[in-house]
């Protein structure tokens, strides 16, 4: 006892602590599942190309050595080519040429001319050979000598005639010629350009067929992809079955419960205080039976 003060003393106490039987098989039960778990899986599996993948990259490669679009582009890179090395042809002319519109001048146009004055001249001789029958100097010196002067005059004027057709015969014969060589080049480069422009034509043509057949044939690829994607994780979610089991009971369980299994022993002192006991009681007293009788009795029992 002290005074004024408090006392302390001590009583032995015992805690124990300790996880419950059922909760502890459990969870030794859970360790010896896992490791049935991670000894029983099997190899990762990877599912194979889909037929509707295989199918699309084979449409890829086939448009890409043999499709339509290839075949058209390569058409178009030789129709350009040719255009390219396109040379128009030359305005010019050779005897050839001429001959050509020459001869067909010379049988309709100077053959008929000659004709007209070989007529004329047949008229001219017959006219004179009438008159001398009239003078009856027929066959005399001076028809004689007139034929002559209309014979002479007859190829003169044909002369004449032959050399200014022949002239401008030829001329007219080198101006079509030029005129057909031009009318050749311009349609030459005309053939030319039509020639372009269906390589042209052709290129974006065949552009635009491979696009649409690489685009089919991705499409194809993403739907085999698709179903390739599928079958893996049908393939994973049968192996992975025994860890999604597993973690369930660890998440109910958990893997390392606290204290499992140990025992603590300790002593906790109970203290008691003699002078806030005695002035409890006495307060106690007098409210029993006030006076210092009732505190003094109070004051007894705090001491107790």
């Amino acid at each position: 006892m002290s005074k004024g003060g408090g006392s302390q003393q001590s009583a032995p106490t015992t805690t124990t602590t300790a996880v419950d039987p059922q909760v502890k098989a459990a969870y030794f039960g859970n360790l010896d599942y896992a490791q049935q778990v991670a000894n029983s899986m099997d190899p990762r599996q990877f599912a194979g190309f889909d037929p509707s993948y295989q199918a699309g990259e084979a449409m890829a490669t086939q448009n890409a050595l043999y499709g339509t679009g290839t075949q058209n582009l390569g058409t178009a890179a030789d129709l350009t080519s040719a255009v390219a090395a396109y040379a128009p042809q030359q305005v010019g002319y050779n005897q050839s040429m001429v001959d050509q519109y020459m001869n067909p001048y010379t049988d309709e146009v100077i053959n008929t001319g000659i004709a007209d004055l070989e007529r004329s001249r047949q008229g001219a001789v017959q006219q004179m050979g009438q008159r001398a029958t009239a003078a009856k100097a027929f066959g005399g010196s001076r028809q004689g000598v007139a034929e002559a002067l209309t014979n002479q005059e007859y190829g003169t004027q044909a002369g004449n005639m032959i050399a200014g057709l022949r002239s401008q015969g030829f001329n007219q014969a080198v101006q079509n010629a030029m005129n057909a060589q031009q009318l050749n080049q311009s349609a030459g480069m005309q053939g030319a350009q039509f020639r372009l422009n269906a390589a042209n034509q052709l290129g974006n043509q065949g552009l635009q067929q491979q696009s649409d057949a690489y685009a089919n044939a991705a499409n194809m690829m993403s739907l085999g992809q698709n179903r390739q994607s599928l079958a893996q994780q049908q393939m994973d979610a049968s192996r992975n079955l025994g860890l999604e089991r597993l973690g369930i009971m660890q998440s109910a369980l958990g893997l390392q419960p606290a204290n499992m299994g140990q025992t603590s022993t300790g002593t906790q002192p109970i203290y008691s205080n003699t002078g806030a006991n005695i002035l409890g009681g006495a307060m106690a007293g007098n409210a029993l039976l006030p006076g210092y009788g009732g505190m003094a009795a109070g004051a007894l029992l705090g001491l107790l």
